[in-house]
């Protein structure tokens, strides 16, 4: 992940060249399983697998979101998504631009871009085009797997489309947008 150190640009985080072989390995490979978690998060979502979404969780974990109190727990996470996820006619939602930021061996923050479709079965409801960024605070637990401690979905914007294809008067409705611009840096997923 990179920021801004004294005016200039930095990587932070980032295990050094001059590390050992072996911790460079280490980081590697825990970077390659916490980038796994978004793309299963969202796979989960578009195959409706609730338990699937609840299971990538730490037991306390967090759904933390703008303007929403956070939903807190595993099986309350999972819960939320069995009630959710059925009302979908079918989703697809791509992740990318992962960055990831180590606060320790066993604790990192990533930031990353969606874009998603969401289409409901409710004939009055309109599909959703979404984009916007997910913020995750990544633990490894005891069993060396790596878990959301806490997910903050934030959007950049979303576009309502009527079940007939097309917009009315050129504009949606009913977006959320801009919720990337009170966001801190690095990332702060449970603020």
């Amino acid at each position: 992940m990179k920021v801004l150190k004294q005016g200039a640009l930095r990587s932070a985080g980032k295990c050094g060249k001059d590390a050992p072989i072996e911790e460079r390995v280490a980081y590697m490979e825990a970077r390659e399983s916490i980038e796994e978690l978004l793309p299963h998060y969202a796979r989960c979502v578009d195959v409706q697998d609730a338990q699937g979404v609840g299971a990538l969780f730490t037991e306390e974990g967090e759904m933390c979101n703008p303007g929403m109190p956070p939903v807190a727990g595993r099986a309350r996470i999972a819960k939320l998504y069995g009630r959710l996820l059925p009302a979908m006619r079918t989703s697809s939602h791509v992740v990318g631009a992962q960055q990831v930021l180590f606060e320790s061996a066993d604790r990192a923050v990533v930031h990353a871009a969606f874009q998603s479709w969401d289409s409901y079965k409710a004939d009055d409801a309109p599909d959703c085009l979404s984009f916007g960024f997910y913020e995750v605070e990544a633990v490894r637990e005891a069993d060396g797997e790596w878990r959301m401690a806490a997910l903050n979905i934030s959007f950049a914007g979303q576009l309502e489309v009527p079940a007939a294809g097309c917009l009315r008067d050129g504009v949606g409705m009913n977006g959320r947008f801009c919720e990337q611009l009170t966001r801190p840096w690095p990332p702060a997923p449970r603020e």
